[in-house]
């Protein structure tokens, strides 16, 4: 008697697609297409553009860049910057994004 599970009759899951693309989104601001990638737990020391605090070592945070750059996407993915979760949420109620962009 075989032991096997029998692939016919296993239930259907749904795709994730956050992580198939590893938690990875577009948002688009002033026209702009950025490029949001969910870090579970960072692997360095990061400096946050919109609170300048730092982001520890361990911590959840997004990392975001742009591929509409003008120098083309090498360049956008360069600049790019981590940020506090709730910081890139709440930029909006801040101002616009620094100029380093």
């Amino acid at each position: 008697m075989s032991h096997r599970k029998d692939k016919r009759r296993q239930e259907f899951r749904p795709l994730n697609v956050g992580r198939i693309m590893n938690y990875t989104h577009y948002e688009e601001i002033d026209g702009i297409s950025y490029k949001v990638h969910q870090i579970k737990a960072g692997k360095k020391e990061y400096l946050c553009p919109g609170c300048q605090g730092r982001i520890f070592v361990g911590e959840s945070h997004v990392v975001v860049w742009t591929e509409d750059s003008l120098f083309g996407a090498q360049a956008g993915i360069a600049a790019r910057r981590h940020w506090h979760t709730n910081c890139w949420r709440g930029r909006s109620r801040r101002g616009p994004l620094p100029q380093r962009w």
